[in-house]
């Protein structure tokens, strides 16, 4: 299996993890709406983004033979909701009736599950499990409950009693992501790698890449997601999600080209699809000879949905970019304004169209215009270090001394706070999990 003879790139994908950090990698964009895309920029910012873009892909459809858990309820039902006491004080009774009997236990368990009340529904899974240790599906719930109730320290036991039992690739690939959210990546890498042994599926292989490329500071990780991602692909041709951690961790390693071909490959297996647009919009500016083919991809999903404001904002990147080929005179900024208002009126908050509005009004002497869509960049999201490099230039210009002074103090706590953040990222008690993970078999 040629997983096997890929195991010298290894490591494992996440999920947990990656629901919390915008800023830091790939990995469950898919079941959760695109929000406001990234700016177009640092390289490893615009990776971590996409890498948290490709693993979005992650919560779509699993493959066949594989049972995905359902989500947890968000938000507590009202008491007063019809008949919700009723039932409760049925399985409740049910319950005390027959304290020896698994089902009415469980059943009140999972009652509390799906109402989000975590501690009682875990109460009694618990002696469910106790009553039945060999049932997989209590197990399993119980093993979630306690991840989403940050007990990661039960959840670890429960799923390795279970595997130990009978292993899946479902719990290798959930015991992955309990090591994953206590920051054990050690560990969890190996469990993303197994998993996908198991079960070489669709998933469980853009899982473990996905956790490769999220990790790839540590040595060996980004070969390892990328030989991951390039056996997907293969194996699985008409994967969008696949083909897009492909084309993102190909841009990861500086080949460029070769990244926005696959990215508009993956646009290609749906034109109709917003998903993979993105990343596309995303690594255009790297790859200027294909800034055409990439010009003639958004401008078409943007007749379909022109009402998106991030496609239009990435359509309005292209015309700006040009390729080598293509006279400067050509340029049409009135056009190009044009889109980047249009995508503003078509989603407000998404900052990353009103900084290159203001760069716009700024190449063209129109300071206070550039100042005040500056302005709104910081206010949409005050940690946008190159909005507040600019408007210390502005204001400076502008004979605003004080306004420049404030935004240079603010990009001083910046550098500093991601100077720390550096040094959690390369924090060198990881780097061993590649090797864990070969050796492991």
């Amino acid at each position: 299996m040629m997983i096997m003879a890929a195991r010298p790139f290894l490591r494992g994908r996440s999920s947990a993890n990656l629901k919390q950090c915008l800023r830091f990698i790939l990995v469950r964009m898919w079941q959760k709406a695109p929000g406001p895309w990234r700016a177009i920029g640092i390289v490893s910012l615009v990776i971590h983004l996409a890498t948290v873009g490709a693993l979005a892909f992650q919560a779509d459809a699993g493959s066949p033979g594989v049972t995905r858990r359902p989500p947890m309820p968000s938000s507590k039902p009202a008491a007063t909701e019809p008949g919700l006491q009723a039932a409760e004080q049925a399985l409740l009774e049910a319950a005390k009736k027959n304290p020896a009997d698994f089902n009415a236990q469980q059943r009140v368990g999972e009652f509390y599950l799906q109402q989000n009340r975590l501690p009682e529904g875990i109460l009694y899974l618990e002696k469910a499990q106790r009553l039945n240790p060999q049932d997989y599906n209590s197990g399993y719930d119980l093993s979630l409950a306690y991840l989403n109730s940050a007990d990661t320290v039960k959840a670890s036991a429960q799923l390795q009693r279970m595997i130990a039992q009978h292993e899946t690739a479902e719990l290798d690939n959930l015991l992955a992501e309990v090591y994953e959210r206590s920051g054990d990546y050690k560990n969890a890498a190996t469990e993303y790698h197994r998993a996908a042994e198991v079960d070489p599926s669709e998933q469980n292989i853009f899982d473990l890449a996905s956790f490769l490329l999220q990790h790839k500071n540590y040595e060996g990780f980004l070969a390892n997601a990328l030989a991951f991602f390039r056996y997907g692909v293969e194996k699985y041709p008409r994967s969008a999600k696949l083909m897009v951690g492909l084309g993102v961790t190909l841009y990861a390693e500086s080949k460029y080209d070769e990244a926005v071909e696959t990215l508009c490959a993956a646009v290609d297996l749906d034109p109709a699809d917003p998903k993979p647009f993105q990343f596309l919009g995303k690594v255009s500016r790297v790859s200027p000879a294909l800034i055409p083919d990439i010009r003639k991809r958004l401008e078409k999903f943007v007749q379909l949905y022109p009402n998106n404001g991030p496609a239009i904002y990435y359509y309005a990147m292209s015309l700006w970019q040009r390729s080598n080929a293509e006279p400067a005179a050509d340029l049409d900024l009135g056009k190009i304004e044009a889109l980047l208002k249009q995508a503003i009126a078509a989603d407000p908050d998404f900052y990353e169209a009103h900084y290159q509005l203001g760069i716009l009004y700024q190449d063209q002497l129109k300071y206070p215009d550039a100042i005040q869509e500056f302005n709104q960049t910081v206010r949409l999201r005050p940690d946008f270090n190159r909005a507040h490099y600019r408007l210390v230039l502005l204001y400076n210009r502008t004979n605003q001394k004080q306004l420049a002074d404030e935004h240079l103090a603010i990009l001083k706590q910046l550098k500093q706070e991601d100077a720390e953040a550096d040094e959690v990222d390369h924090n060198p008690e990881n780097t061993q999990a590649q090797q864990t993970v070969e050796t492991r078999h």
